[in-house]
């Protein structure tokens, strides 16, 4: 069975509370005959190189996108070629034009408030445009601020592909569940310590929903020597990054509750910079008519 198949109750579930969003699993194609020539990610469990085998081929997008299931725990998957890394280095020359890298926030589980005093988080981020905000206006951004287009454009396409992943995988989608993009910078020393992507309350998220997914789109190419590892402390499991691939997993139980055991870590790469983008999907779609004022303030 898919690995994300699992899952898909969690998100059918709540959205179909407020509509008909109902899970149904995409075509599979057969293992890639180029599968065998796709190098392995670095991946250690408990200290041993873990060498999974690819078990999901899908074409994305037009492009072919492979999945190896890391860990039953999570439904933890590598996942290759989802993105190219010139999408994301163009993602960092937009942030850097419109000076949008501040020090990474970090906010209370429960509460959403900032944490500015916690020094578990060193690295910069920026949170990137978000096309759902604009949805119905584009002609108003092109007539008036034309500038953002480029930057609206590509992470529309970069959420597109990633609801399209997970539809045919079986977690049926849209770009309505995804949160903005977040892009974040770690240069050598600078870390993100264990921390959960969940929302322990509804105070801290934006309508109630919760984060029942993280995709972290690696915009990097670090060695095991360079460190800057994804770190699962309660599994004992570490992936290192390649630049154009992408980790996902749960946040949640099957029953959506919080799933303590996703606790995570972005290691400090040690002389490299690393890039990563973080995808964060919901449960239940956005609405405009709920308001969205707490995503904007964010």
């Amino acid at each position: 069975a898919v690995a994300l198949l699992l899952l898909a109750m969690v998100v059918s579930s709540r959205a179909n509370a407020a509509e008909d969003h109902s899970c149904t699993a995409g075509s599979k194609v057969g293992t890639s005959k180029f599968a065998g020539a796709i190098e392995p990610p670095v991946v250690l469990l408990n200290g041993e190189t873990l060498s999974p085998p690819i078990t999901e081929t899908y074409v994305v997008g037009g492009r072919e996108v492979n999945m190896r299931a890391l860990h039953d725990e999570l439904q933890l998957t590598y996942i290759h070629g989802l993105v190219d890394s010139d999408e994301i280095a163009r993602l960092v020359q937009l942030a850097q034009a419109r000076e949008g890298f501040i020090k990474s926030p970090l906010k209370s589980q429960a509460s959403g408030e900032r944490m500015d005093g916690d020094s578990r988080r060193t690295s910069s981020s920026c949170p990137m445009l978000w096309g759902f905000l604009y949805a119905g206006r584009e002609d108003e951004v092109r007539a008036k601020r034309p500038e953002l287009l480029e930057e609206l454009g590509l992470t529309d396409d970069i959420s597109m592909r990633v609801a399209a992943l997970f539809t045919k995988a079986g977690v049926s989608v849209t770009r309505d569940y995804i949160e903005p993009l977040q892009l974040v910078r770690y240069a050598p020393g600078e870390a993100f310590g264990p921390h959960h992507d969940y929302h322990a309350s509804g105070e801290s998220s934006v309508q109630g929903e919760q984060r029942a997914f993280t995709v972290l789109l690696f915009g990097s190419s670090l060695a095991q020597t360079d460190g800057g590892e994804t770190h699962f402390p309660e599994l004992g499991l570490s992936v290192w990054p390649r630049a154009g691939d992408a980790v996902a997993w749960s946040n949640v139980h099957q029953d959506g509750s919080p799933n303590p055991r996703s606790l995570h870590e972005g290691r400090p790469p040690t002389a490299k910079e690393k890039v990563a983008v973080n995808v964060w999907i919901s449960d239940t779609p956005f609405s405009q008519e709920a308001g969205l004022g707490r995503a904007v303030k964010s």
